[in-house]
């Protein structure tokens, strides 16, 4: 058995940091944009908890003597963590905008313009329900790439479903009933 880490509260395995992540994905979902600094940071807390996924999963794969899951489900051998994330962005466009936006700070100096690949705003979204007659609507964390835009809540989203799909695929965590 594993050893228990005292330093991640009772968030012990990739299934436990997924619950975290889906948390915060329903949270930012279904509350309004009412204060934008606190949801930048719930959405950067959610973005850096869906990049460190990799990692837990890595750890997990390799203290269970498990890697060949991860070459499977990648179809060719993963070299190592920093591997993984190399094919987690390579496979998804939404993962590279995870690993830019989570790593933002740490790769390049705080504050320092890294050029167009990501940058995030904050925008004025007109609601799904609007009519022409009626414009209504609120501003929001808007993450842009070249090729795609996308709301903060809506990329924490689609990050939850890419770990959801992925660590029952990995047999890291049950998949859920309605799959």
């Amino acid at each position: 058995m594993a050893m228990r880490n005292r330093r991640t509260f009772s968030l012990q395995t990739p299934s436990d940091l997924y619950r975290k992540l889906n948390f915060e994905a329903l949270a930012l979902h279904n509350s309004p944009p009412e204060d934008l600094e606190q949801r930048a940071y719930a959405v950067m807390n959610a973005v850096t908890t869906a990049w460190q996924m990799k990692d837990w999963v890595y750890e997990a794969l390799r203290e269970a003597d498990a890697l060949d899951r991860l070459n499977d489900f990648a179809g060719r051998i993963i070299e190592g963590n920093r591997d993984f994330g190399t094919f987690l962005c390579e496979n998804s466009p939404w993962m590279n905008v995870c690993f830019q936006l989570a790593t933002a700070a740490k790769h390049f100096g705080v504050g320092r313009d890294t050029g167009l690949e990501v940058m995030t705003t904050v925008e004025f979204q007109v609601g799904p329900e609007t009519t022409v007659y009626e414009l209504r609507g609120q501003d929001e964390i808007m993450v842009r790439t070249p090729h795609n835009s996308i709301s903060g809540p809506d990329l924490v989203l689609l990050l939850d479903y890419i770990w959801s799909r992925a660590l029952p695929e990995l047999g890291l965590m049950e998949r859920r009933n309605n799959e």
